[in-house]
């Protein structure tokens, strides 16, 4: 069973003080690197007529093509894949000033037929590259010159380019989730065993499918299930292992029709639904109506009219009925909805009831356009006819999917804008009012663990990469001190979220309006670089910052 979870962030960690970021020309530290002639970073992937698509685009456009393997601590050494397929590999570590940075020097060659190549660092010594063709390879990093130690082709189930999403190591097991877009978009988990002998072999293969390019996808570092985040939801359409169950369609709720000579009138408003029954006799009639927050049941004597659950739910203390013997002689049962503003298609989604129609003339009436705008279909969804009908595919999901029974054990909508994503840890930037959250994803070990967590806040970030319509990558470092963005050329932003004030020259700083000692403030840098080439990476550490571009690797010290 799927339980659903809210993004609820934890109140400590945002700041409603937050008062800005201050424009600062003190000067960063820069450094770089310029390639040799002949060394220039992998072309971007060329897409044909029948690929260029807003799946196929979201999907191999614009990728980060600089890597690092963050398992290796106090390592910076940067790679990229180069136009000649190969792996170039630039040493940092060796000069931790970067005062004399060497060329970059190739450790792994891949064949001719490399399409588009990527990679994930799994351990401090293993590595999954996948040429975006058809083949994943794993190969160890200790030496100098990285050795093959396993090729796997998936020719045979693929049709177009593939990308490297995500990798694991966990227990004697490797996972890797590649994508590629066919009649839908997969994503393909293969799961290799590691023997005594470190003989790697492919032991499993699983398929999920879904309409819309994934925003994030991450394996558990447990291996035992996936998250997927994207518009629309994925679904397991294949396992190697065990078989992929299909999902009985839920039973349509209907409402079973009461024979009767009444007939019901119904209308509503942005906040109320009011149903009219006429009551045709003058003879002594005995009514009930007992109102409930999503059910509602109505008697004349002791025939039952109305039997039957709410389309949505209403406030019980706030709704009411009353009966008129005049000229009209009426029953007007008033229904307070709960959710203010909420469309009603229709007054019964389940149970029995007498007919009725929707009393077109009775749509609401208002001069507030924002109420109004709530009210976006003004007619009956059983009008419809099946062609009519449609299914709302752009809410995201994120979806926690069980490696072996395929099903959803944790899901939740995200409503607000994704910002970024990182792998090392899996975690999501969400923008929530300004500021910027970053949830990190969990491997549930225990039924009570969170699926997802907010780790930390960055105060503002929601707002102001919103006025960045140039931007390509953002980012934050592990210890999310400061927050990037890059545009596609030239500029680099940088928010620091806290500086001491103690470090700055003078006397103490004062807030003008309060008189309040301010012990730190929020900096913003921006810089220009020198190469007005396409930013084609970008990786974010706690103290530098890197940047590839085609032919050259600059360094910022933050």
């Amino acid at each position: 069973m799927t339980e659903w979870r809210e993004f609820r962030p934890e109140q400590k960690l945002l700041n409603s003080n937050f008062d800005g970021y201050r424009l600062t020309l003190e000067p960063l530290a820069q450094y770089s690197l310029k390639f040799d002639n002949n060394i220039h970073v992998q072309k971007d992937i060329e897409l044909g007529n029948d690929l260029y698509s807003y799946n196929s685009i979201k999907g191999f456009k614009s990728l980060n093509q600089l890597y690092i393997n963050s398992w290796k601590p106090n390592n910076n050494d940067l790679y990229y894949f180069d136009q000649m397929h190969s792996i170039q590999q630039v040493d940092l570590t060796s000069n931790q000033s970067f005062s004399h940075l060497q060329q970059p020097t190739i450790v792994y060659q891949l064949s001719n037929t490399t399409l588009y190549g990527s990679m994930i660092f799994i351990s401090d010594s293993l590595v999954f590259v996948c040429d975006g063709r058809s083949k994943l390879s794993v190969l160890n990093t200790n030496n100098p010159k990285w050795k093959l130690l396993h090729d796997e082709d998936f020719d045979e189930y693929l049709t177009s380019p593939i990308r490297l999403i995500h990798a694991v190591s966990c227990e004697g097991y490797l996972h890797a989730i590649i994508g590629f877009i066919q009649a839908e978009c997969q994503l393909l988990w293969a799961t290799f065993s590691i023997g005594s002998s470190s003989e790697i072999k492919l032991i499993r293969r699983r398929i999920l499918n879904g309409k819309k390019w994934p925003d994030f996808v991450a394996i558990e570092s447990n291996g035992q299930s996936v998250y997927v985040a994207a518009e629309g939801l994925y679904t397991f359409k294949y396992d190697s292992l065990i078989e992929v169950k299909k999902e009985e369609p839920p039973k349509e709720p209907v409402v079973e029709k009461i024979e009767s000579s009444y007939h019901y009138i119904w209308s509503q408003t942005h906040n109320m639904i009011e149903i009219e029954i006429d009551i045709t006799t003058s003879e002594s009639q005995q009514w009930c109506v007992n109102i409930e927050s999503n059910h509602l049941k109505c008697s004349v004597d002791d025939d039952i009219l109305i039997d039957a659950k709410l389309f949505g739910n209403i406030d019980p203390k706030e709704s009411s009925y009353v009966i008129t013997k005049d000229k009209s002689n009426q029953l007007t049962i008033t229904l307070q909805k709960s959710n203010i503003g909420s469309f009603w298609s229709e007054v019964f989604k389940e149970g029995k009831s007498m007919s009725g129609d929707i009393k077109m003339n009775g749509l609401p009436e208002t001069n507030n356009t924002d109420e109004t705008d709530e009210l976006k279909q003004p007619y009956n969804s059983q009008q419809l006819e099946e062609c009519d009908q449609y299914a709302n595919d752009t809410d995201v999901y994120l979806s926690r999917f069980d490696g072996d029974t395929h099903a959803v054990t944790h899901q939740a909508l995200i409503n607000n804008q994704i910002l970024f994503t990182k792998l090392n840890p899996p975690s999501l930037c969400i923008r929530h009012d300004v500021d910027g959250l970053i949830w990190h994803i969990n491997s549930i070990t225990s039924n009570d663990q969170l699926p997802w967590t907010h780790e930390a806040t960055l105060n503002a970030f929601g707002y102001v990469q919103a006025s960045k319509q140039n931007r390509k990558f953002l980012s934050t470092p592990t210890d999310y001190s400061y927050a990037l963005i890059s545009d596609s050329r030239i500029h680099l932003y940088i928010y620091k979220q806290n500086t001491p004030t103690s470090n700055l020259p003078g006397t103490s700083l004062r807030n003008r309006k309060t008189g309040k000692v301010v012990d730190s403030i929020a900096k913003q840098h921006m810089i220009s670089l020198e190469n007005h080439n396409e930013i084609l990476g970008l990786i974010t550490t706690n103290e530098q910052t890197f940047i590839l571009t085609d032919d050259q690797l600059f360094i910022i010290s933050v």
